[in-house]
């Protein structure tokens, strides 16, 4: 008989690490404009934190890493705002005592709301008028994600992660980024 509290018992007996995170998150890399100006969102980090565990599984130095992340993006230049949420399924592999490779799946939760009417924004050489949200919408998204952590010391890490959205889909892929220094509790 399949049982929650068997399952609970089996987490809580395996040794655990909880962490927790700060960095920042590059929504769409150098594939979106970050201001009026035409200027590429290739390095503008959002501020980020997560929280997560490491589990290992007893399988090839391999680790489950769930993980829960909130990105403040703040208040956009043309008066939207915007909300983003990762859960990620990711697992690692052990390379060394101090290095760590990557590899899951994610759901990326992005909302985003607005007064609503139009802006004229760089579009190329030339300007294009956009519209606003008027009302809040979210989109859910599965991310393909890929990244490296070290570990600096006992208690401190530092993580690159890739998360891809359509890997598979030439046209509609695109790939997201973050930077963590990570505390082990």
């Amino acid at each position: 008989m399949f049982s929650w509290l068997r399952v609970i018992a089996l987490i809580i007996s395996v040794e655990t690490h909880a962490l927790v995170g700060i960095g920042g998150y590059v929504p769409f890399g150098p594939s979106t404009q970050k201001d009026t100006t035409g200027s590429k969102n290739t390095f503008s980090l959002d501020p980020m934190l997560s929280v997560n565990t490491v589990i290992p599984t007893g399988f090839y130095n391999q680790l489950f890493l769930p993980e829960f992340g909130y990105v403040f993006h703040g208040e956009g230049d043309d008066g939207y705002s915007k909300k983003t949420m990762l859960f990620l399924a990711d697992f690692g592999h052990r390379l060394s005592s101090t290095l760590v490779l990557r590899y899951g799946l994610g759901t990326t939760l992005t909302r985003i709301g607005g007064d609503g009417g139009a802006v004229s924004l760089r579009n190329g050489g030339s300007s294009s008028t956009f519209y606003r949200a008027g009302e809040s919408e979210t989109s859910w998204n599965t991310t393909i994600n890929f990244g490296i952590e070290t570990a600096i010391n006992p208690n401190y890490a530092f993580r690159f992660q890739t998360y891809w959205f359509s890997l598979f889909d030439g046209e509609s892929r695109k790939g997201s980024y973050s930077f963590n220094i990570l505390y082990y509790l």
